[in-house]
């Protein structure tokens, strides 16, 4: 099978989503995709592709990892450039005859997916204390891209206006709808009614952009607009005609720090290539401040890898939002947050696959950080910074410096 790549491109061939009609029980299918571009991958790490049967979902099965004598490895076609394509390769064996079967590299979740969830949060009549959605903008093909606002709305105006903000964006990469998975579980936590979610929606105003890319998820894209852009490689610049779902963000974004402080950016993605999940921040002075929030983040998930984050700036993704959020808006705490299309190697998720489930806590975590980074009590904090001085080798006195 060859993919086809994005639209209006002629790369970005990692993403699949196929259906096989007309099956047989009993026989081995054996599968070649032949057109990856990552040289590497997590399907020599244990990873497996994702399967969906129609008969099965009638007895409430729904998507199940399968396949076997599964490998990822460069074959002999040559892309434009010299570079080389990678295959994709596992086996099969159907349960039913005439069934049909869709096999997806991670768990779909689409812009209806989206739109559906959406309502079923505004159809709770205890959202409209909680919840606004509005329509950010327009996409290229005319669909909205929107905009949530959650916070206790009926508070009293001046403590309304006093309230620190958060901003959490994600699918930015249509490929990567983990990252959808991991903002669900961030709109369920903060709408919902534990003591918990309470707490943050009257002491801060969360701006949400679940979905910056809804024209890409359309069409099938793994990395691109419809106009063949990356739209995380455009925040430095983005065009108003071109760009719509940045240009508006990055706008709302300004806008959001006239009127308040903004103590938190978080940019939601899928990563092929590591397990786990992990933070790319930024820091250009080797402090510490900026890893704090992660180390929480670490503290309260099975799955979250401090060790696997990296602080550095690298000059390729100099425009993406978290450094331009971190430079040119000001947010110290700005980060990407990396869920790993495959699962965790380490604790009690070690060697497993995450799940929808899973992927859903992940989003839980983020806000439970967020509770305990802002906590008037700050020691869950210093507990962890005193951990990581620790095994860093600082000294106190070096350790005041840095923050």
């Amino acid at each position: 099978m060859i993919l086809n790549p994005d639209y209006n491109t002629k790369s970005h061939t990692q993403w699949y989503f196929f259906r096989v009609g007309n099956t047989r029980r009993g026989p081995q299918y054996r599968f070649n995709i032949i057109n990856m571009v990552k040289p590497t991958s997590v399907y020599n790490e244990g990873m497996r592709p994702l399967q969906y049967s129609c008969i099965q979902a009638s007895k409430g099965i729904g998507w199940v990892r399968c396949g076997d004598r599964i490998a990822y490895y460069q074959n002999g076609l040559r892309r434009q450039k010299g570079a080389n394509y990678y295959t994709l390769t596992f086996t099969v064996t159907f349960d039913h005859d005439c069934d049909e079967v869709y096999f997806s590299h991670c768990y779909p979740y689409t812009y209806s997916d989206l739109q559906w969830d959406l309502l079923a949060l505004e159809k709770d009549p205890n959202m409209v204390r909680r919840l606004r959605r509005r329509k950010l903008c327009d996409t290229l093909a005319g669909n909205a891209c929107d905009l949530i606002t959650i916070t206790s709305f009926c508070s009293d105006p001046v403590a309304l206006k006093a309230r620190r903000a958060v901003v959490i964006t994600a699918r930015v990469h249509p490929g990567e709808s983990n990252a959808s998975w991991v903002m669900k579980g961030i709109l369920d936590y903060l709408t919902g009614s534990s003591v918990d979610a309470r707490i943050l929606r009257d002491n801060f105003v969360f701006k949400i952009v679940p979905m910056l890319n809804p024209d890409g998820v359309i069409v099938g894209n793994y990395r691109c607009s419809l106009a063949g852009q990356d739209l995380n490689r455009l925040w430095d610049e983005p065009s108003r005609k071109m760009h719509p779902t940045i240009f508006f963000t990055k706008s709302m974004f300004r806008h959001l720090l006239d009127d308040r402080e903004v103590i938190l950016f978080v940019d939601i993605h899928g990563h092929s290539r590591k397990k786990n999940v992990f933070m790319y921040g930024n820091s250009e002075s080797n402090g510490l401040r900026e890893k704090i929030f992660p180390g929480l983040l670490c503290r309260s998930s099975d799955c979250f890898s401090f060790d696997d984050c990296c602080f550095k700036i690298q000059k390729s993704k100099e425009s993406t939002a978290r450094v331009v959020a971190y430079r040119e808006l000001g947010v110290v705490n700005s980060y990407t947050l990396e869920a790993s299309f495959c699962g965790a190697d380490f604790g009690p998720l070690g060697e497993q696959h995450f799940t929808t489930r899973h992927l859903e806590e992940m989003g839980y975590m983020v806000c439970d950080a967020i509770l305990d980074f802002c906590d008037p009590d700050q020691g869950k904090v210093w507990c962890w910074f005193g951990g990581f001085l620790l095994v860093a080798g600082h000294d106190i006195c070096t350790c005041w410096m840095m923050l």
